[in-house]
C-alpha cells in the first residue's frame, strides 16, 4: 500500500509539473550521455551554493528534531485520581503458525497481565514542565518507572540530568512516545485512553493501576 501511494504521488508531481515553465537555468541536449548531464548539473549546483544550502538546511532540521520531538497535545491535570483497570484483548481473527496449525482462535479473550509481569511501569509527563519532571524523577527513582515525554526533548533532559544519581547510576533515561505510538496502542488494543499528564501506569497483580495527576 505504501509503495502504491508513493507511486501515485510521484505520478501526480511528474504530470502536474510537466507544463513548460520557461528556461530557469542551463539546459542540456537529450542526446548527451545521462551521466555527463548529471555531473554537469551537480557541478552547477555546487558552484551556485545550492548543495551547501541544502545540507545546512537538512542539518538544521535534524538538530531541531533532536532537541524538540514535538507535542502530542495532552493537557496537564494535577488533581489526583486512581483506578484499577483490567487489560483485555480479544483476538480479531484466527492466527496460525508456519505449519498451518491454529494457535489463537478468533474471539479468544486474552488478559496479558495474567501471563506476564511488567519490569517497569510508565509515567507520561510534559517534558517542558519542571514540576512534572521533578515529580517523575522522584517517583521513577524508587518505583521503577520509565519516564515518557509527550512534549519536549528527551535528549536535552538526558544532558541536563547526566550526573544525577538514579537507581545506582549517574544519569536518568528519558524517552519520548514517538508519534504517540504507545498511547495509540493502549487505546486501540485495550481501550485505555491517556488524555492528560502526568499519568502513571503500574501493574497491580493481574490489573493495571492507572493514576492521573500528582499523588501527594
Amino acid at each position: 500500500m505504501n509503495k502504491l501511494v508513493t507511486a501515485l504521488v510521484l505520478m501526480f508531481f511528474f504530470t502536474a509539473f510537466a507544463e513548460n515553465l520557461g528556461q530557469k537555468a542551463n539546459t542540456y541536449s537529450v542526446d548527451q550521455d545521462a551521466r555527463i548531464q548529471l555531473k554537469a548539473i551537480m557541478a552547477e549546483r555546487v558552484q551556485s551554493g545550492d548543495v551547501e544550502r541544502y545540507q545546512k538546511h537538512q542539518l538544521a532540521v535534524l538538530k531541531a528534531k533532536l532537541h524538540n520531538f514535538g507535542d502530542l497535545g495532552l493537557v496537564t491535570h494535577t488533581s489526583y485520581k486512581a483506578e484499577l483497570r483490567e487489560l483485555v484483548f480479544t483476538v480479531p481473527k484466527d492466527f496460525k503458525d508456519a505449519s498451518g496449525a491454529t494457535v489463537a482462535k478468533r474471539g479468544t479473550v486474552i488478559r496479558p497481565l495474567e501471563r506476564v509481569v511488567l519490569q517497569n511501569g510508565l509515567i507520561f509527563i510534559d517534558g517542558t514542565d519542571q514540576a512534572q519532571i521533578n515529580y517523575a524523577v522522584q517517583r521513577a527513582n524508587t518505583e521503577h518507572l520509565r519516564i515518557v515525554l509527550t512534549k519536549g526533548s528527551p535528549y536535552e533532559l538526558r544532558i541536563k540530568y547526566k550526573n544525577t544519581p538514579f537507581r545506582g547510576g549517574k544519569s536518568i533515561p528519558f524517552y519520548f512516545d514517538q508519534d504517540g505510538a504507545i498511547i495509540k496502542t493502549l487505546h486501540l488494543t485495550y481501550a485505555l485512553d491517556i488524555l492528560s499528564v502526568p499519568t502513571t501506569l503500574t501493574q497491580r497483580g493481574t490489573k493495571l493501576f492507572v493514576e492521573t495527576g500528582v499523588r501527594s
